[in-house]
């Protein structure tokens, strides 16, 4: 009889002690940022404004072709021509102090190519500057002068003064004419006036 009863004694014991209490965690994981972002994350970033190249189609391009080159004026000390561009009416490498250089460029187009803020834009582009508004742009406008057709000159400097960029646009006979001095922004600065000289002596035919 004594086992029967411990044995009762002890499923008694066992039901009357109060069942385990189960206590639920909710562990939220800490999200870490990836190394890299994933592919379709960087496609979808938005980016800086790029700047607009000139894009010229073949049928523009062939009617450029067929504006005579101007009757240049003096060359400017420390000029010499640089090489040819089938674009271009003409290129000239230009030194400046401390072995800086530049280079002028010369183009024409039919019509305004873009207009005026669009061509300004892209040379801001070109020396890392962001865009500008029509209002910023007509603003930094100057006076100037292709022989003796008024026309309209721009300086850029980029933001860590190293590069520069002076660019002339003269409108001609439904053309426009551009004249662009770029590179290294001493070189730039020490040619503003020689490049000044050299285009007012220069005729567009």
């Amino acid at each position: 009889m004594r086992p029967l009863f411990l044995l009762s004694a002890t499923l008694l014991f066992i039901g009357c002690k109060p069942a385990p209490k189960v206590t639920q965690y909710e562990v939220k994981s800490e999200a870490v940022a990836p190394a890299t972002a994933p592919a379709a994350a960087v496609a979808a970033a938005p980016s800086a404004p790029a700047a607009v190249p000139m894009a010229a189609p073949a049928s523009m391009k062939a009617e450029a072709a067929g504006f005579d080159a101007p009757k240049w004026g003096k060359l400017p000390a420390g000029w010499t021509v640089g090489p040819e561009n089938a674009m271009r009416k003409a290129t000239w490498i230009v030194a400046g102090p401390n072995g800086s250089k530049a280079e002028v460029a010369v183009t024409v187009f039919p019509g305004s190519v873009g207009g005026l803020t669009a061509n300004v834009n892209r040379w801001r582009g070109q020396i890392g500057l962001p865009p500008a508004s029509s209002e910023e742009v007509a603003a930094s406008a100057k006076p100037a002068k292709v022989g003796n057709i008024a026309s309209q000159r721009f300086t850029l400097v980029s933001e860590d003064g190293k590069k520069a960029l002076e660019a002339v646009m003269t409108p001609k006979d439904g053309a426009t004419w551009f004249f662009k001095m770029s590179g290294e922004a001493a070189a730039v600065e020490a040619n503003s006036g020689a490049l000044t000289l050299f285009l007012a002596e220069t005729q567009i035919k």
